[in-house]
């Protein structure tokens, strides 16, 4: 085998493989025989068709058995005495055709790895040191509160009309003088005097209100409200009111805290300390790893291969259509809006795919491995999460994890060689 590596633009390289014509001439033998052994025509016993009307009759599959054969076999023969690392898919070039009694060539144009220099002090790179900031009893109380919110309960208030926090049931006509065929009624309604679910105007008409009132009033949208059908419109609204409640919070007690899996109030502030202690342990050295890899990506030299740049912009965008799907939203679809979209997105693709490449390298060099064990036990953890098999998780996701360990992995490395002032 004859193999010959051009560089091109970037990390592209033309590779010509050639393949001795004695292989092939095998390969079309044992090609040749199959189609015999297998071909009936009459006036002809199995096995006896002769060669020239075999090649008339079935060249084209004959050439392709070998083509099938070889070319994979020799392309990777190729890239591994080349020591070649590719990205993405290899592009043959041209149309390939087998000639007896010559050797096969083909020509691939393939993505390589390009070359990362990194900085000689990777090791030891200086950044600032974040500290936690300490746990106080301010912090403590306001995540009791939040928990107090969660368990509040609303009970029937009869004698008293609506107020800020009520939560109240009621019937609804609305209609719009400027467009009389749009309209919406709605039996039973729910919501919360004062909440984000209504507009500041709405609440600002019913407080006061009783149970049975009826009311008419206008209500300005503005522009930019949530729903779209209503925004920037001014729309009457007929209202019942049919019930109301108020909200009743419980004692923060000892009761309170066996209502979250706690023996006592102590024991439940305690937790909640570690809790808030952790998050902020976590924010303090995701802020240096962050800080890290700026520096690494600020004194390395790369320029990454357009197909990882592509591949990493098709995931933001897939991401980002799973958190609108998540909102009730979709992403418009049009080819200038999918444009603008990916433009918005290349530079932290790039970013993206330098920072993979760069804790790559660094994972080669200093032999950062993830065990078996490991990735196993994170594709049984998404196999619960997600309710699949762990050989479903297996399919999709094996490679991600791996991948995802060994950059964690690698950051923790940097991050405990780095000095910190």
């Amino acid at each position: 085998m004859r193999v010959d590596v051009t560089d091109l633009e970037q990390c592209k390289k033309a590779v010509t493989v050639e393949i001795p014509e004695e292989i092939v001439t095998r390969k079309i033998n044992e090609a040749f025989r199959q189609v015999s052994s297998s071909t009936r025509l009459k006036g002809f016993r199995p096995g006896k068709v002769p060669k020239d009307l075999l090649k008339a009759r079935f060249w084209d599959k004959i050439e392709s058995e070998v083509i099938k054969d070889l070319v994979p076999e020799y392309f990777e023969k190729a890239v591994e005495e080349q020591k070649l690392q590719l990205v993405g898919q290899p592009e043959f070039e041209g149309e390939l055709h087998v000639h007896e009694n010559s050797p096969l060539s083909f020509k691939v144009v393939v993505t390589t790895w390009p070359k990362i220099e990194l900085p000689q002090n990777y090791r030891e790179i200086e950044i600032v040191g974040e500290k936690a900031a300490e746990v106080t009893e301010d912090d403590i109380m306001e995540v009791l509160k939040d928990l107090q919110e969660q368990a509040a309960k609303y009970q029937v208030i009869t004698d008293r009309p609506l107020r800020e926090g009520d939560l109240f049931v009621f019937d609804y006509d609305a209609t719009e003088k400027a467009n009389p065929s749009w309209s919406e009624s709605k039996k039973d309604a729910v919501a919360t005097v004062g909440s984000q679910q209504i507009p500041p105007g709405f609440s600002q008409n019913i407080i006061g209100m009783s149970k049975g009132e009826e009311k008419e009033f206008e209500e300005a949208f503005p522009a930019d409200y949530a729903k779209p059908e209503v925004a920037g419109r001014n729309i009457t609204f007929k209202i019942n009111i049919k019930e109301i409640k108020e909200k009743v919070l419980p004692e923060i007690d000892d009761d309170f805290a066996k209502d979250w899996s706690n023996d006592s109030l102590a024991s439940l502030k305690e937790e909640i300390a570690e809790t808030i202690k952790k998050r902020r342990e976590d924010e303090a050295r995701s802020k240096m790893v962050n800080s890290l890899l700026n520096k690494l990506l600020d004194s390395t030299s790369i320029e990454p291969p357009e197909i990882m740049v592509e591949n990493e912009t098709d995931a933001l965008v897939q991401d980002l259509e799973f958190r609108l799907a998540a909102q009730g939203r979709a992403l418009e679809k049009t080819e200038s809006n999918i444009a603008l979209v990916r433009k918005d997105f290349r530079e932290t693709a790039i970013r993206n795919v330098k920072a993979s490449m760069i804790l790559e390298e660094v994972a080669i060099r200093e032999g950062i491995e993830v065990p078996p064990e490991e990735i196993d036990h994170h594709v049984q953890l998404l196999a619960k999460q997600y309710n699949k098999t762990a050989e479903e998780v297996k399919k999709v996701y094996k490679g991600k994890i791996e991948k995802t360990l060994q950059e964690r992995k690698t950051l923790n490395f940097l991050l405990d060689h780095a000095l910190i002032r």
